[in-house]
């Protein structure tokens, strides 16, 4: 279809389906007439041609220049939302509610398929990579100090990773119960004042070792050295908890790092 301001039909750019643009360079001319009088001489000055584009936008839905025909010579029922080609009923179809030629849907369908399967391979690098993080996790522990250890299972001011909780219990194990207390006795007044337990007539002041997810049993660490274990948490029906004073061995020793340990795994959503 040719250009409906130039007639040009030889530069054109399609930027819609059915909507051209005409890109043809045109010369325009502009002469201007002033009568002076009846019969007089009619003055004129012609102002100089200037080339430039057309740049008019025009629909063409179909070829004009012969009838509505497919490719194959059937008769169209419509024309391609892609390249505005009038297709028939066998070499057309509707994708995503557009009809569509055979030929662009064909590369519809590799397009959509290929990035179907950039999504899976993204998906499969991901899911790849945090189990190789979590391998990693599992099988290296990190190099903590004393303290540091003691710091990751005691205060729980934010989530642990894995790592973290397993490197924490490997240091403490390898202790014994006296460089296990000398460790808690040197960092605790760094993560908060001593407080008060009362047992029986007697008033305990140090640091206590329970939480929400111990198994029915806690610890107290007075500022001496001296540990005291309970089977209950905190105060139940305004009573008074009963502190035991225990001696404390490996297998005290063991038990409040395991407590310690699942505390921050329950805490920081490890299960």
């Amino acid at each position: 279809m040719p250009c409906p301001s130039c007639g040009a039909t030889d530069a054109r750019t399609q930027i819609l389906p059915g909507y051209w643009r005409c890109d043809a360079v045109v010369r325009a001319s502009s002469l201007v007439a002033d009568p002076v009088g009846v019969g007089a001489a009619m003055p004129i000055s012609a102002a100089p041609e200037v080339p430039a584009r057309c740049g008019t936008v025009y629909i063409q839905t179909r070829d004009e220049n012969g009838p509505a025909l497919c490719r194959c010579g059937d008769p169209a029922i419509g024309e391609c939302t892609e390249c505005t080609r009038m297709v028939c009923a066998d070499h057309s179809a509707l994708w995503q509610g557009w009809r569509v030629c055979d030929r662009d849907l064909a590369n519809a369908r590799l397009r959509a398929r290929t990035a179907a399967l950039a999504e899976e391979k993204r998906r499969a690098e991901e899911a790849a990579a945090a189990e190789a993080e979590r391998h990693r996790q599992r099988t290296t522990l990190l190099e903590l100090a004393d303290e540091d250890a003691v710091w990751l299972l005691y205060v729980r001011t934010e989530p642990r990773t894995e790592q973290e909780i397993r490197s924490a219990v490997h240091v403490l194990r390898g202790l014994n119960p006296a460089q296990f207390t000398d460790a808690c006795l040197y960092l605790l007044p760094y993560a908060g004042g001593p407080e008060t337990r009362r047992t029986g007539l007697t008033r305990l002041s140090g640091w206590a070792f329970e939480g929400p997810d111990f198994h029915g049993r806690s610890w107290f660490l007075t500022r001496k050295g001296e540990w005291h274990r309970s089977g209950t948490y905190g105060t139940s029906g305004g009573e008074a908890q009963r502190w035991k004073k225990v001696r404390f061995d490996d297998v005290e020793k063991r038990a409040v790092i395991d407590e310690l340990s699942w505390q921050q795994t329950v805490t920081s959503g490890l299960l």
